[in-house]
């Protein structure tokens, strides 16, 4: 079939333009919220694998090519295809319902079928739109294929996994697709379907080298409240065989001329075993690249820092959020700000620390925002990345706020979910003077300015 998948963007193009123009320094100093450009790889595995089955698919990246939603009818019509797959974040499900309307409106008889990690959460509400005919729950490739393949030969889709869809009027909520056990079996990711280049430039602000990202596993084990990838992705950590990782890397670096990846994984070192095989295959095939990954503070260790550091290690992100023992608590994030001091000095003996911090969280005051500022100074990191809380469907806090009747069920304002905006109610700082904090915390770190002014301590 011929299959046409759409990654909205967070914002039309001209509007990230200007974005990207304002906060070019926070961007440069590591902000990765103010103008959030990701390549969309969840979709780039989707057309590897409908490809791998002899479909014809077109990836059309929004965000990418800074496409305006008025220029996807056009590409539409060029295209012209039978099913139109969008993928939806929360911050981004306006952004996607808009191109399935789109879509119905240049083909009435188009499948539109929505997936990824907001309608999985919230089925139902997608399904009251009548421009979205199907959703997908949960890791997508099976469930999209065994959904093609039903539509191509007109039969039944009430027994695929994961499938959702109305039927008289109300709608069929299934349950999750089944977590694919063996990642080893999904082709690599199909880079060249978006343009790469771009993102290769952004890298470059961001992380400054030419490099791109790469996610070799899926789910995660940890409790975070403020997260719901596990409602995705489960709980079961799952990854690629080291020398398939190691195998994809040099393949990237041949393709694309690149100096670095950087692993986006939630956590890419939970196994030790794991890591140390990964590293000694790059040593041994002298693969010549830096690379960047995402871990958690308390799975930092000497010995292995330095083994990963000899396999080209230039950089670690660690998911730091806050410098309130009270908050930490309540992230359930399972570390001490007198751990979190060890272990970055540690781990910055070594390599470069890019350090991830929120405030906003819900039961915080000005003081505990104080306590992150003066944490995210003392610890000298390398570089920063500032949001604020956002309540995400799926995740416990989420649920904590529905209880607290702090926020109603799926009645968010989902433009607000950038990490950039502040909520009525959600902490106990008025929201005015939450992004006021936020934007002085930004120009000091990024900017280099004064220390942000009149805060409680």
């Amino acid at each position: 079939m011929k299959i046409l998948l759409i990654n909205p963007a967070f914002y039309d193009g001209n509007d990230f333009r200007n974005k990207f123009e304002d906060y070019i320094e926070w961007i440069k100093g590591g902000n990765l919220y103010v103008a959030p450009f990701e390549p969309p790889l969840g979709l780039a595995f989707l057309t590897s694998y409908m490809k791998e089955r002899g479909h014809e698919v077109t990836l059309l990246d929004m965000q990418g090519l800074l496409m305006d939603s008025s220029e996807l009818a056009a590409q539409l019509r060029a295209i012209n295809p039978e099913i139109v797959g969008i993928t939806a974040m929360t911050p981004t499900i306006p952004e996607a319902l808009q191109a399935a309307a789109i879509s119905k409106s240049v083909f009435p008889d188009v499948t539109t079928v929505l997936g990824g990690v907001h309608p999985t959460l919230a089925p139902e509400e997608v399904l009251a739109d009548s421009n979205v005919d199907y959703v997908v729950r949960g890791e997508g490739e099976e469930s999209f294929a065994a959904l093609a393949e039903a539509l191509a030969q007109r039969l039944p889709v009430d027994d695929i996994a994961g499938v959702c869809f109305r039927r008289d009027g109300k709608a069929v909520i299934k349950e999750k697709s089944a977590l694919i056990a063996d990642l080893n079996t999904l082709p690599m990711p199909d880079y060249e379907a978006f343009p790469i280049e771009r993102y290769i430039e952004h890298n470059r602000y961001l992380r400054s080298i030419r490099g791109i990202s790469m996610i070799v596993s899926r789910g995660c084990p940890y409790q975070c409240t403020f997260c719901a990838v596990h409602e995705t992705m489960g709980r079961k950590w799952r990854i690629k065989s080291p020398q398939r990782v190691v195998d994809e890397v040099v393949a990237l670096k041949r393709r694309h001329n690149l100096e670095g990846v950087w692993f986006k994984d939630s956590i890419f070192n939970l196994n030790r075993k794991w890591t140390k095989e990964f590293c000694q295959l790059m040593i041994e095939q002298n693969v010549d690249i830096s690379w960047q990954a995402l871990t958690r503070v308390d799975l930092i260790d000497e010995e292995e820092l330095v083994l990963m550091k000899r396999a080209g290690l230039t950089q670690l992100d660690l998911g730091i959020e806050t410098g309130s023992p009270k908050t930490l608590l309540r992230l359930k994030k399972g570390i001490t700000v007198d751990k979190i001091k060890e272990k970055v000095a540690l781990a910055r003996k070594h390599v470069n620390i890019f350090g991830f911090f929120m405030i906003g969280i819900p039961g915080e005051e000005e003081y505990d925002v104080m306590q992150t500022f003066e944490l995210a100074k003392s610890l000298d990191l390398d570089r920063w990345t500032w949001s604020i809380f956002s309540p995400l469907p799926g995740s416990a806090l989420y649920d904590e706020l529905i209880a607290e009747g702090k926020i109603e069920p799926y009645r968010l304002d989902h433009h607000q979910v950038h990490f950039t905006e502040a909520y009525e109610g959600i902490c106990d700082i008025e929201p005015v003077r939450l992004k006021a904090l936020y934007r002085e915390i930004n120009e000091y770190f990024y900017n280099k300015g004064l220390a942000p002014q009149e805060m409680a301590g």
